[in-house]
């Protein structure tokens, strides 16, 4: 179930007239209008409002045509169709009007600096939820008497985030009063008159309200902004105040249920990656599958390994530089783990101290990067059509899944990560290495493919690691714990280094284990997909 697209759709029936019935004797939308127009001229008089305030108030009705049109509420100038700008129809007794002609003259919020303590928060953008709502956890405040009269939130109060970046600006709050507060300068408060403004924060944070926004925002560096003279442009669609009433009513009640969802959604989420976690925990650690006496031991395989690396070399393949620091782990005569040069160049030194856990009988360790190679190189005819993959192409979630493009070699040979068929990829810049941007190549154009500077690249032999083996270890929260330790970079930036991958130890488990233990972990994995 996608809830953030159930809530869009609730959202989306209310403002089309679809949520709840309609009731012909409802005192229909254009009456409420015109009273609406009446309130705010009577506000000018008591000085509430300023002539300038309604001068721009427009009525928009249908003509004997049936096309929309618009005029001057005082009844100025000449009509206007503006068919082009209706987005959808409405239910009979609803009407369009602008966000000018149904509330007072929205305003900007403070420009000054605010502090860590105050007398009264200070709200700013990062408080307007996409929900409508206010999250009051991460305040600034103010202690400025001045601020504080003049830029003091009423309940019922509308606060549209005019400054933001291109995904998040237009966002919309209804203040309920529940915490005395004013508002910082990229956001504007406007206040509904005799119009419920629970219904026009709802009809504000719809799809129909962001694709406005991204069709009238003006772009700048990294932020976005839609001034206060676009917001009064906004169209509303207006239902009758009864029908108002009846749709507020009705949302409250889903949309609670939908958080509830939600709420009990994202528990099972964390219970369930939790389990997945535990699963691949007791794989690298040779508890999830019965070991069988009779499988060829994984130091024999790691030994072929090697002879397949130095063939690969051989046939130009791989780079002599990919099999230079292979080595071998093994346990000398006291019962400790040693190492050595896989070239018998050097002595064996005891590494016993980066044992990380014991493992099962017919097992060995080795370096992450002794069984494969990094970041090989293909040889590929420039003309040959090849898959292209920028990271945006890359499913999250460890999903094994990504969308290629199709390029010649020669268009993306250089300055690119190469891989093949076969590769297991992984993304090593956070946060697409902890969201998982993982996957085993397989059905590349021509076999080739290149991508993002950001992914490293494991090759195996054809008859080495199982791959799908090699995917899940990476996986697993013994390499992607101990991984998250080492980022280096700033914040955002943050990346794997080459010596983490050197350093890592490997378990490997004789190679009918290594299927069998994939085997079990998808069966699992097959059952927490809900």
């Amino acid at each position: 179930m996608d809830i953030k697209k159930l809530r869009q759709k609730l959202l989306d029936l209310a403002i089309r007239g679809e949520l709840v019935p309609q009731d012909p004797n409802d005192e229909p939308a254009s009456e409420l209008l015109s009273r609406i127009h009446e309130e705010k001229l009577a506000m000018v008089e008591r000085g509430e409002l300023k002539p300038k305030d309604v001068k721009n108030d427009t009525v928009i009705y249908f003509g004997s045509d049936g096309l929309p049109y618009e005029k001057r509420a005082d009844g100025e100038g000449k009509a206007k169709c503006i068919e082009s700008e209706i987005p959808f129809e409405l239910p009979e007794g609803w009407s369009w009007a602008r966000v000018a002609s149904i509330s007072d003259e929205p305003s900007y919020g403070t420009s000054k600096k605010s502090d860590i303590e105050g007398t009264v928060p200070v709200l700013r953008m990062g408080n307007i939820t996409r929900a409508g709502t206010i999250d009051y956890s991460d305040l600034v405040y103010t202690s400025d008497a001045d601020d504080i009269a003049k830029y003091d939130l009423h309940p019922g109060d509308l606060i549209f985030n005019r400054t933001n970046s291109r995904a998040w600006v237009g966002k919309v709050a209804y203040y309920d009063g529940s915490i005395p507060a004013i508002y910082a300068g990229y956001l504007i408060r406007f206040r509904a008159i005799l119009i419920n403004p629970k219904y026009i924060n709802y009809a504000m944070c719809t799809q129909y309200e962001r694709n406005w926004c991204a069709s009238v925002k003006t772009d700048g560096v990294n932020q976005s902004n839609i001034n206060a003279r676009k917001l009064k442009s906004f169209l509303i669609p207006v239902p009758p105040l009864a029908e108002q009433l009846r749709i507020v009513d009705a949302l409250d009640k889903y949309l609670a249920l939908v958080d509830g969802i939600e709420r009990d959604r994202a528990d099972l989420d964390g219970l369930l990656a939790q389990l997945k976690s535990k699963v691949l925990d007791l794989a690298v650690r040779g508890e999830l599958v019965e070991h069988d006496p009779g499988d060829e031991p994984a130091s024999e395989l790691l030994s072929r390994i090697r002879e397949e690396k130095l063939a690969m070399v051989g046939r130009g393949e791989l780079k002599p530089k990919d099999v230079k620091n292979d080595t071998v782990i093994f346990t000398g005569s006291d019962g400790l783990r040693y190492e050595k040069p896989a070239d018998g160049k050097a002595e064996a030194k005891c590494i016993e101290g980066e044992i990380p856990f014991e493992i099962p009988e017919g097992w060995s360790w080795c370096r992450l990067l002794t069984p494969v190679a990094l970041d090989p190189k293909n040889d590929v005819d420039d003309e040959t059509p090849a898959s292209f993959l920028p990271m945006a192409a890359i499913e999250e979630g460890f999903r094994n899944q990504y969308h290629p493009e199709i390029r010649r070699w020669k268009e993306i040979k250089k300055g690119f990560t190469q891989f093949a068929d076969g590769d297991v990829v992984f993304a090593k810049i956070s946060p697409c290495f902890e969201n998982g941007k993982y996957f085993i190549a397989s059905c590349l154009e021509s076999g080739a493919g290149a991508g993002s500077t950001e992914l490293y690249v494991l090759r195996s032999p054809s008859k080495g690691l199982y791959r799908k083996y090699l995917f899940y270890f990476l996986a697993s929260n013994y390499f992607m714990g101990d991984a998250k330790k080492t980022f280096m970079g700033s914040v955002g930036q943050q990346r794997i280094k080459k010596d983490y991958l050197e350093r890592m130890m490997l378990p490997v488990p004789p190679l009918d284990e290594q299927h069998r233990i994939v085997k079990t972990i998808e069966a699992a994995f097959s059952l927490t997909n809900l």
